[in-house]
């Protein structure tokens, strides 16, 4: 089993890491996590090359990401929660699936699909606020790359109960890691 975990935290060591790392603790098979603040990943910049060709113009790091959506079991989006969204940069991540878009829409390959693989989002907030349009976005991402989601973890009251201390957060983050696992075994 290969999961690829999306990381959209600018902190390495915060609260969205944290439940990445209990779920990694769980997970069988092969892990990689891409980390949208650190990785060299550039948003899209509507230069349209996709409209005409198989890939995108910008290379970086994206272009081996593009691999493993095709490779993968698993993707888990894990982001805090920075006004009821994911980060900006899990968001320009996002951008640069418009080739996919563009393979099925624009150039009218209607049969193109990546392999189907489950998925999985981490979320992690600080205040009050709703996670509700965070969810809608990763489903969104989750919908474009042929993923189907199976679980959530939320730990949506960090500032108070740091997600090291969230014990139901860390639960879920065990049980929806043994959900793939399982989801996985059953395949084989």
């Amino acid at each position: 089993m290969k999961t690829l975990i999306i990381n959209g935290s600018p902190r390495k060591n915060g609260d969205t890491m944290t439940i990445i790392n209990e779920m990694k603790k769980y997970l069988d098979g092969e892990v990689e996590i891409i980390n949208t603040y650190s990785d060299d990943i550039h948003p899209c910049v509507d230069c349209r090359y996709c409209w005409k060709n198989n890939g995108c113009a910008i290379k970086d790091k994206m272009q081996d990401v593009y691999k493993m959506l095709d490779e993968v079991d698993n993707v888990i989006i894990s982001s805090p929660i920075y006004f009821s969204e994911l980060t900006g940069q899990m968001l320009n991540f996002a951008s640069r699936l418009q080739r996919y878009y563009s393979y099925r829409y624009i150039q009218k390959n209607m049969d193109f699909k990546l392999k189907p693989k489950k998925a999985a989002i981490i979320l992690a907030g600080g205040g009050d606020g709703n996670h509700e349009p965070a969810i809608k976005s990763a489903k969104i991402i989750f919908k474009v790359i042929n993923a189907e989601l199976i679980g959530t973890v939320l730990s949506l009251n960090t500032n108070n109960i740091p997600a090291s201390e969230d014990k139901a957060a860390l639960k879920k983050a065990k049980e929806v890691a043994l959900a793939l696992n399982q989801l996985y075994s059953i395949k084989d």
